[in-house]
């Protein structure tokens, strides 16, 4: 039997450049979900008449491999291409300001296929495709010339939106307490609104709404890899990210100065706490949706939260203050050497975003997860907006899953070099993180934690760290760490027992961190609270029965 699905769609783009970009391959892979590659002579160039393209697709469980012919091209009204009896025809009118395309597919199926819903996954699969080539193509930020993102310049640079907004809440006399309350309400999601300063109000205007070139199918695809690869993606981020952090001499030399202030462990189990919770606001299903303080969309106020964060640090290490808080510390003359940078600068925000975004991805794929390339663009794509939010500028960001590989390692190349700071934040690393696991199985959990960082970063950043010399793992600590989840009914354990050792190694490691919610606070293990249906859902578990609970 046949199938056939048609979309169309209207793009604010001229008729040459919708043309020539829907019939670019390279280009395939990234606005639809069920395309895993294309291997063609020029992927990166228009097709013409007579030209060959292969691609692989998967719907479900259904895979298969198309050899295009490309039979017929009229620029810029048509292209048709076919492979058997599939066919895919595109049809396009416009002018120099807007484009209708047309997409019309056509596919031989299987009666089995059918029945098992292939026709229902792939026209769904379809209309996403169809949105994402609009969001793609109307996203000014995707064309263009780019800056050089490793220019001294955005050192220079940081946020004087959110910095006006903190300073509005701090009096002359240098009293921090009502920004405090401020912040304190915004964590709880009821922060005073009334009577705020101009900047304040201002700053909470500006960042309340998702950039216009937010894509909603690839933020719920970025969401979905989180709700199924989440176990794995906290483990990157405590084992890949936070490193790749440290590389940067004056993102280490500020976290090592607030580090300086927190000799409670309290304080640095709190910082570290945040930012695993600003993971989960981000990438939870739904995180970003709504609007600002209303009941959805706690990844907008988690992002509004870290940013006010940032400039509150920033006054803090640039301004004389009195108060008595325990930044004030920080407040001391020529603490901050502001000639050669802003703290946390425009290239730090940078850089530390795609550690969220690109090392996480990275690491996905040393763990053979499988990502499909439009996974891996959604999964950039929520970071940008991520990072749109938290006032990065726009033309900075990534515009694909390689483009933000290649701006991390350039950035690394420029800027990275070790310093005392840098050593000092990765040995404490692995000091703070042997003090949260359980007595009984420490050992052993050291073990496995350093062999997941040696797994995820390269040995120039591991020595950046400090962590050149990281202890060789052993079988014997995985079944030790194993059998103690097991008694204590920590399932996450059981549903990484038939993959690879890397996986299994970082989801022991997080199976001892993570507990749900509703947990008693006396249980032994676990640090980071997460709501109860995302509990259920890591641990293979019907997250519909803890709803109905």
């Amino acid at each position: 039997m046949i199938h056939r699905k048609t979309t169309s769609a209207a793009i604010a783009r001229p008729i040459e450049d919708v043309f020539d970009w829907i019939t670019t391959p390279a280009h395939w892979p990234r606005f639809s979900p069920v395309t895993l590659a294309i291997d063609t002579a020029r992927p990166d160039r228009p097709l013409r008449a007579g030209e060959r393209v292969s691609e692989q697709i998967r719907v479900r469980k259904w895979r298969e491999q198309f050899d295009w012919t490309v039979e017929t091209v009229e620029r810029p009204y048509s292209c048709v291409l076919t492979a058997g009896e599939a066919r895919i025809e595109y049809t396009l009118d416009g002018d120099a300001h807007a484009t209708h395309l047309t997409r019309d597919i056509t596919l031989p199926v299987r009666i089995l296929e059918d029945l098992l819903g292939f026709a229902r996954a792939f026209d769904a699969a379809a209309d996403v495709a169809q949105q994402t080539i609009v969001s793609m193509l109307e996203n000014p930020l995707l064309h263009g010339p780019r800056p050089d993102h490793t220019a001294d310049a955005f050192l220079h640079e940081a946020d004087p939106l959110a910095d006006e907004a903190v300073a509005s809440l701090v009096t002359p006399a240098g009293d921090t307490t009502p920004l405090e309350q401020f912040l304190g309400g915004l964590y709880r999601g009821e922060p005073p609104l009334e009577g705020l300063p101009e900047p304040m109000q201002r700053f909470l205007g500006s960042t309340d709404l998702l950039p216009p070139w937010a894509c909603a199918p690839m933020l719920d695809a970025a969401s979905k890899i989180f709700l199924d690869w989440g176990v794995l993606a906290v483990g990157a981020h405590l084992c890949a990210s936070l490193p790749e952090t440290y590389v940067i001499p004056r993102i280490a030399k500020l976290l090592d100065i607030t580090q300086q202030l927190d000799k409670d462990p309290v304080h640095a189990d709190r910082r570290l706490w945040f930012t695993v919770r600003m993971c989960f606001d981000v990438l939870n299903e739904h995180g970003l949706d709504g609007h600002g303080l209303g009941a959805k969309g706690s990844g907008i106020v988690a992002l509004q939260r870290l940013r006010l964060l940032h400039a509150m640090v920033r006054l803090f290490v640039q301004r004389r203050l009195e108060a008595p808080h325990r930044l004030a510390a920080l407040s001391s003359g020529g603490l901050w050497d502001t000639e050669n940078g802003q703290p946390i600068s425009q290239l730090e925000l940078l850089h530390t975003l795609m550690t969220f975004s690109h090392v996480v991805l990275r690491s996905f794929d040393v763990w053979q997860c499988g990502l499909t390339p439009y996974q891996h663009e959604s999964y950039i794509h929520i970071w940008n907006v991520a990072g749109f939010l938290l006032g990065i500028r726009p033309e900075l960001l990534p515009r694909s899953a390689a483009d933000a590989a290649r701006i991390f390692e350039t950035i690394k190349e420029r800027h990275a070099a070790p310093t005392p700071e840098g050593e000092r934040l990765g040995r404490a690393l692995i000091g703070f993180w042997e003090s949260l696991f359980p007595e009984m199985v420490r050992a052993e959990a050291v073990e496995l934690m350093q062999y997941v960082v040696s797994t995820l970063i390269s040995p120039e950043t591991a020595k950046i760290n400090g962590l050149g010399d990281l202890p060789p793992f052993s079988p014997h600590a995985a079944e030790c760490v194993r059998g103690y989840l097991k008694v204590r009914d920590r399932v996450f354990a059981h549903l990484f027992e038939d993959v690879p050792l890397s996986q299994q190694a970082v989801a022991l490691v997080v199976s001892l961190l993570i507990r749900k919610k509703t947990a008693s606070s006396e249980e032994q293990s676990g640090i980071f609270d997460i709501p109860d249906v995302l509990y259920a859902r890591w641990a293979g578990q019907d997250p519909t029965a803890v709803l109905n609970s």
